[in-house]
């Protein structure tokens, strides 16, 4: 079909060393049971109409990956490497459950709801639901890259501009009760969904200072990481997606892997400021991002980057994902759907984690993957940041 875009073999590679990274697994419920044969036309329909989930990855050696056509049935019988699988269940509340869990490759956490939008369009029925095939995303290394420009973070922009305005901040009562609606583990992964109330309690907190929740969730993080592995500096990557960023945008469809990786490495902050540390940091995030521009390199310098940075020794990386709403994405299922839930698996030996955030009908959902020792210390300063229940926090 085509060959892998440098961000898409970056992924691919990194996903299969002996511990890969990268893999998105979104869980959610319906309300009902649906008949198993229902399920199985739906997700006949669903691959028939996305061709990201007929591929598979076949490296031709001395030209990299490239993305095959599987046969037909290919999500039945692996026909090379399977990017893609689907649990269906039912749940002791007579709700349906699903479980989906995609390859890096095809799927980057800003696009998990525009892939799970045409299952449920099938499921459903919905009127108005785009039928037909789907195009394949491009090759964007072949694109005419926009990136750059003026800031657009709202945190290191010179003083005196109207985006700097303070935002007034609700006066919230009462104490823990309702702040959150779900706490989950799997392996090492945590999940904590906020109560709405929470999520708007958190977001107002922050933007009262300048701060994005990514930013200030991020920094205690890096903090903690950076004590825990005896670092004076730890590197954020940071997940951004580039859809927007070409001149041919027109051509990028929304499910896929379009994503620029943007790292920077951050000093850890002195104890008991997480606040200004996150505006340092998020001054270094956005002139690292201004500044990244595609590589486009062959796939042989990809794969030895990739095996180079697993191989780092003392190395301790946080990854970062803000995926935004997911309500826009599921359209007219947004009031069926709960507990949607995203999870990015950090993989590897190494020290550190892979943040992954989203909100749902007004509620923020963080999940953490950690690797490494430091999964308690890690969970610890996320719920107590993410809660406003640290010392550290300034009232």
């Amino acid at each position: 079909m085509r060959r892998l875009s440098d961000t898409e073999a970056a992924f691919a590679y990194a996903h299969a060393l002996p511990h890969g990274s990268g893999r998105l697994t979104t869980t959610f419920t319906v309300n009902g049971v649906l008949a198993p044969e229902r399920v199985e036309q739906a997700v006949e329909q669903w691959v028939r109409g996305l061709p990201l989930l007929s591929l598979r990855i076949e490296d031709t050696g001395g030209d990299g990956l490239w993305f095959r056509k599987g046969t037909r049935g290919a999500w039945r019988e692996a026909d090379g490497e399977r990017l893609w699988e689907l649990s269906v269940g039912r749940t002791p509340a007579g709700a349906t459950r699903f479980s989906l869990t995609l390859h890096p490759a095809i799927c980057d956490g800003f696009s998990v709801g525009r892939l799970v939008r045409p299952l449920l369009d099938a499921l459903f029925a919905a009127p108005g639901a785009r039928s037909g095939e789907q195009e394949l995303p491009p090759d964007i290394d072949g694109l005419t890259y926009e990136g750059g420009g003026a800031c657009v973070c709202g945190v290191c922009m010179p003083s005196g501009s109207p985006r700097r305005v303070r935002r007034a901040v609700t006066s919230y009562g009462g104490g823990p009760d309702g702040e959150v609606e779900e706490r989950g583990r799997t392996g090492d992964a945590v999940t904590l969904a906020l109560s709405p109330y929470a999520s708007r309690r958190l977001r107002d907190w922050c933007g009262a200072r300048q701060l994005t929740v990514r930013g200030l969730l991020a920094t205690v993080l890096a903090d903690a990481l950076a004590r825990e592995s005896g670092r004076t500096e730890v590197t954020v990557a940071t997940a951004v997606s580039l859809r927007r960023s070409y001149a041919e945008r027109a051509l990028i469809t929304e499910p896929g892997c379009v994503l620029g990786v943007v790292r920077a490495a951050l000093r850890a902050g002195p104890a008991g400021d997480p606040v200004g540390g996150a505006r340092a940091n998020a001054a270094a995030l956005c002139a690292a991002g201004r500044a990244w521009r595609p590589e486009r390199r062959a796939h042989a310098a990809v794969r030895r980057a990739v095996e180079r940075a697993a191989a780092e020794e003392g190395a301790a990386e946080l990854r970062v994902v803000d995926a935004g709403s997911v309500d826009t994405a599921l359209g007219p299922h947004a009031g069926r759907v709960t507990g949607f839930r995203t999870v990015a698996a950090h993989g590897g030996t190494r020290l550190g984690g892979t943040l992954h955030l989203s909100s749902f009908k007004g509620a923020l959902t963080v999940a953490l993957a950690v690797a490494g020792p430091w999964a308690a210390v890690a969970e610890r300063e996320l719920t107590e940041a993410a809660l406003l229940r640290s010392a550290l926090l300034p009232v």
